[in-house]
């Protein structure tokens, strides 16, 4: 997360109140359009592109009130317009680099853009990203679990399984569901999103890697250098959007975000971040200078912590962390590992 104090975008809520004149007409309720559009907060009052999550959870709140739908969050978010979301554009133009080529656009780079740029749209919604064998999954953690009530989790749970579904369809596996626990609730899901869905202590979207093409390991169908794709991996759009949208934001918390969205796919380099970055080599340097760092510093404090998070999690061998961690060989991560912690990455997994 970029800021303590949370927000959610402007563009997210107009697509929720477009959402929801579509839901009243489907229902033949068109006539409690006006009065369910007194509940809506002036946006005129908040600078910018973001609004406080406070003032968000307090317009859907009164939504749920006048609306009375168990599943409102489901069936809201289910109509929103996601190609009008400034977030879904950013991806496209990312990815449109790929659209002309035979290339299988590996599954890395969606759920990456993702997971590390979805609080664009919201940081109501915290994405933790697992992989492993044949499996990829995108867990949901509360920011701010003392206001936010189920129809939000759900709502944030369609957001990111249309948007991923939109770039790469007929991966959903199983749907897991912390904040629902009956049968009836869970068969909901089920017709919701097509998949089996189970009662769990953290709500989950769980991607079957294996159906594409019968992919023995995660790291077969994670990991395309771009010279095997024969295209950049091109993530300026959005990069743009967090400048835009957190101004005052570090150079570090950027360069960070940037190098953990590329890694294992495009070289983390200096001049590759940079441009990503829309910045010169040397503008990037005198940033982080200034904030006390340097780009080596933030590329080897990256790799730390997703070396220990990937090993922590147990689900991926050390040769497919290596990989996923920019590495051209397994050697050359056991060397720096070793320098890092004192033992290999085997003997640090197996000591967990």
């Amino acid at each position: 997360m970029i800021e303590a104090d949370y927000s959610a975008h402007k563009s997210m809520m107009f697509a929720i109140r477009e959402a929801m004149a579509l839901y009243l007409f489907d229902k033949n309720r068109e006539k409690d359009i006006a009065k369910v559009a007194e509940n809506f907060l002036s946006l005129d009052d908040y600078q910018g592109d973001r609004v406080p999550l406070g003032a968000v959870v307090q317009e859907v709140d009164a939504l749920c009130n006048v609306l009375q739908d168990n599943y409102l969050g489901l069936h809201l978010n289910r109509l929103v317009d996601i190609e009008s979301l400034p977030f879904y554009k950013a991806i496209s133009e990312c990815i449109r680099p790929f659209s002309s080529t035979d290339n299988e656009l590996p599954f890395l780079l969606i759920s990456r853009l993702v997971l590390r740029f979805f609080f664009l749209i919201t940081q109501s919604i915290d994405l933790k990203l697992i992989a492993e064998k044949g499996l990829l999954r995108f867990e949901f953690v509360s920011n701010a679990p003392e206001i936010m009530n189920k129809h939000q989790i759900d709502g944030v749970l369609v957001i990111v399984y249309r948007i991923v579904e939109a770039f790469y369809p007929n991966m959903l596996k199983t749907v897991y569901i912390a904040h629902r626990h009956t049968s009836y609730e869970l068969e909901y899901y089920e017709s919701i999103f097509g998949v089996p869905a189970q009662a769990a202590e953290k709500t989950t979207l769980v991607y079957d890697l294996r159906c594409k093409n019968h992919y023995k390991h995660a790291a077969d169908l994670l990991i395309k250098s771009e010279e095997e794709l024969d295209r950049p991996f091109f993530i300026n759009p959005l990069s743009n959007m967090l400048s835009t949208q957190f101004a005052g934001s570090s150079y570090t918390q950027r360069c960070e975000i940037v190098i953990d969205t590329m890694m294992g796919v495009s070289p983390p380099t200096r001049s590759h971040v940079a441009n990503a970055m829309n910045i010169s080599v040397s503008t990037l340097q005198r940033r982080l200078d200034e904030e006390g760092t340097s780009f080596q510093e933030v590329l080897e404090d990256t790799r730390k912590r997703l070396a220990k998070l990937y090993l922590t999690e147990k689900k991926l061998s050390t040769t497919d962390v290596a990989y996923l961690l920019g590495y051209k060989s397994h050697s050359q991560f056991f060397k720096v590992f070793k320098i890092w912690f004192g033992i290999t990455p085997r003997a640090y997994q197996s000591a967990l």
